[in-house]
């Protein structure tokens, strides 16, 4: 009858956010049922959600308990960044990773730097006053990307000239601050002016041939340090590179997700993955502010099973997914006024319609992206642990939505959600 190989299952980039809402993931496991043929999810760090239905019976768990060719996992060194920068604070590599990547050269190995943030800086901010650039269309600041001199949004993509005087106060000190793969590329050729230096985002990536010549170049052995985005931290295979790191590893915790933790560990478990590929051993050095996160612990000892099991505990108590299903009811208008009155008229229908039965509504609440390309935008999330009530309730809603909301607010339902920004 066939079979349906899922790569990379745990990837959010299966969900379609546009239009018809759906996750090609869980479609290709009702597609295999359908046809009655065996649908295979693959992932070394695969969603809490797959594990706990392979942990639970509702899938088959298969495990490959060695790596190809029996090579051993990389040894993983975590940098404390608190303790580290207090001698150099204005770096943004440990004495730790500058020594590794030195010791890399002198062995004809390949590094690779990993930093999931494209440009130069991650902000600009005004020194004299604190304010910082944003977006005139998005509730979001501006990254700088020096190379090109421009501001540019990532959501939205407005940009403008980088030479810029402080609309709150006037001042001319405004920098950039933080980081991103233009500055860390930009650091490594200072600091190491011998190395051969090659940086992969998807600035660079535009168009494909720049991505395909730079990788044939790392495979030729022209390039010792590679820098990139989330790019590079999976499906390439370097035989030559044997140093990994990661340079801020806690840019992920901070992101207002209950999948926050999980999306943290399964990168990090994907970029180590890149190192030690061939026949020498490999290392990766995370540099974090939390050197005593669960996540990077476990990631340390690249230990999924305990990541899990804690992760499944925390869940439990909050009731987040697997042991509830959830409903992202999003608006959005280009009239503040307009969408919170539809935001809170939503609410209210329904917690009419929920009662005391096993249904909790959350909200309502302006989105963590408050505003995007013009338009305010406001959420209600619907949890429960009663998939049959859900959907009875979102048919309700959207039977509904006419007298709710008026026509000028856009009203999506998002089951299942993966992006909860």
């Amino acid at each position: 009858p066939g079979l349906i190989i899922v790569d990379e299952e745990h990837e959010p980039a299966y969900k379609q956010e546009d239009g018809l809402r759906y996750n090609g993931r869980d479609l290709a496991v009702l597609r295999g049922r359908f046809a009655g043929c065996p649908v295979l999810l693959g992932s070394a760090t695969p969603s809490v959600t797959s594990y706990y239905h392979a942990r639970t019976g509702k899938y088959r768990l298969l495990t490959m308990a060695r790596r190809i060719h029996d090579q051993k996992l990389p040894e993983v060194h975590i940098v404390d960044l608190g303790r580290d920068r207090k001698s150099r604070p204005d770096l943004f590599f440990s004495d730790y990773l500058i020594s590794a990547l030195w010791e890399n050269m002198d062995k004809r190995q390949q590094s690779l730097l990993f930093v999931n943030r494209r440009g130069f800086a991650s902000f600009m901010m005004c020194r004299d006053c604190g304010h910082i650039i944003q977006c005139p269309h998005c509730q979001v600041s501006l990254t700088l990307h020096r190379q090109r001199q421009r501001l540019v949004c990532h959501y939205c993509g407005y940009s403008r000239n980088c030479r810029i005087i402080c609309p709150s106060c006037g001042s001319m000190k405004v920098d950039g601050l933080g980081l991103g793969t233009e500055r860390i590329e930009e650091e490594v050729r200072q600091i190491m002016p011998h190395a051969r230096v090659a940086r992969l985002d998807s600035d660079t990536a535009a168009g494909g041939k720049h991505y395909l010549a730079t990788l044939k170049a790392v495979r030729r052995q022209e390039i010792d340090i590679l820098v990139g985005t989330q790019m590079i931290a999976k499906g390439l295979h370097f035989p030559n590179m044997t140093l990994v790191g990661v340079v801020w590893a806690d840019s992920g915790l901070a992101m207002p997700d209950f999948r926050a933790s999980e999306r943290t560990f399964q990168l990090l478990a994907q970029v180590a993955g890149r190192a030690g590929r061939g026949s020498e051993p490999g290392r990766v050095v995370i540099q974090t502010h939390q050197p005593r996160h669960y996540t990077m612990l476990y990631a340390q000892q690249h230990d999924y099973r305990r990541f899990y099991e804690h992760e499944l505990a925390l869940r439990t108590g909050l009731g987040y997914p697997p042991f509830s299903r959830l409903v992202n009811v999003r608006m959005s208008s280009s009239s503040e006024e307009r969408v919170k009155l539809c935001a809170e008229q939503v609410a209210g229908f329904l917690k009419r319609y929920a009662g005391r039965r096993d249904i909790e509504i959350l909200g309502p609440a302006p989105a963590p992206l408050a505003r995007l390309k013009d338009k305010s935008r406001w959420q209600v999330m619907i949890k429960s642990n009663r998939p049959a009530l859900l959907h009875d309730l979102c048919v309700r809603l959207l039977a509904g939505r006419g007298e709710i909301c008026p026509h000028n607010v856009k009203l999506t339902v998002d089951v299942d959600p993966e992006n909860m920004m």
